[in-house]
């Protein structure tokens, strides 16, 4: 009975010794809509997570703004109220400014070019979630983004005539409105569709699938047939609530949220050229820019670009993904 005793004892000690994973629920919040191509691979990727975790690891998914703008779902986070979001590069800037590297206006030319960086620099990218307290589950991109008018916008000058609206949230678009002379009218995402309406703004920008889908394209005219960036969007969770997850399904999950990214990005480009198609066949009329503005506008995204640094990210970081494109 002794020795029997002894031997509990000593089997209780080891136990408590051990780490617990119990069942972790991550909530992620986005304003990607209910219905888009977001929320349907998410659901996707949920269904994988549970199934490959035998419920150890569930989640669920707040669209559609429900739990705020951005700004509260970074806020959330630190609370603890949520574990997560899927982010454009809005919130990602308030949570890892490191990466507004990828989001500078016409650093890339090409998709090809944004995922050549973002494999190049994987690991530092990922490692500079981390020590923002973060885990990068994958990126999720929104896709080129153009300008969406009342009236055409063909260069700068035309850009300085219109009441363009700005997330307020956004600090790379305010920099490359007020470089390029423009008052932006600073409002969060919700205002935007009632500010068409009411014309208080009249000019937006957006890649061609969100702006179908938040109906923006039926309060404009036109849109310039010259992209300013693609806009870069990720999921992430907080560093806290993924260390709860054990390392056997913290693994499962990084391979599954990876997975289902790199195939909602290659949906999202897809449905950017199908969007776009759509809308001038909806009668969005494209609007020809010239050469001499396109490197007008090259020439202010680049000065913006080095204004950011070292802010938000150092110069040799922004060197290096120059040198990487070209």
């Amino acid at each position: 009975m002794q020795m029997r005793s002894l031997f509990l004892a000593v089997a209780a000690v080891l136990a408590s010794a051990l780490p617990v994973h119990a069942a972790t629920e991550l909530k992620i919040a986005t304003v990607a809509p209910e219905g888009s191509a977001w929320t349907r691979i998410f659901n996707k990727m949920k269904a994988a997570i549970e199934q490959k975790t035998g419920g150890a690891v569930k989640l669920r998914l707040y669209p559609g703004q429900v739990q705020g703008d951005e700004r509260d779902v970074v806020r959330k986070i630190s609370t603890g109220q949520l574990q997560g979001g899927s982010f454009t590069a809005v919130g990602l800037s308030m949570v890892n400014p490191k990466v507004m590297v990828l989001q500078m206006p016409l650093i890339f030319q090409t998709y090809a070019q944004l995922d050549k960086v973002r494999k190049a620099l994987k690991e530092e990218l990922e490692q500079s979630f981390r020590e923002k307290g973060y885990e990068l589950l994958g990126w999720g991109d929104v896709g080129w983004v153009y300008i969406f008018s009342k009236e055409p916008v063909a260069s700068k000058e035309d850009l300085k005539k219109h009441k363009v609206w700005t997330w307020g949230d956004d600090p790379i678009t305010k920099a490359m409105m007020r470089e390029s002379g423009v008052s932006p009218r600073l409002l969060g995402l919700p205002q935007v569709y009632p500010a068409l309406n009411t014309g208080m703004v009249d000019a937006v920008y957006n890649a061609p699938l969100a702006c179908l889908t938040l109906q923006w394209h039926t309060k404009v005219k036109h849109y310039s047939d010259f992209p300013l960036a693609i806009a870069i969007g990720a999921t992430v969770v907080s560093k806290k609530a993924f260390d709860a997850i054990s390392p056997e399904h913290q693994k499962v999950v990084k391979e599954i949220t990876e997975k289902y990214h790199d195939a909602l990005n290659k949906r999202v480009r897809q449905d950017n050229d199908k969007a776009l198609v759509s809308l001038r066949e909806g009668g969005l009329k494209p609007v020809a820019v010239s050469e001499a503005s396109k490197a007008q506008f090259r020439q202010i995204a680049a000065k913006v670009a080095d204004q950011f640094a070292p802010r938000y990210y150092s110069k040799e970081l922004l060197a290096k993904v120059r040198k990487l494109v070209r």
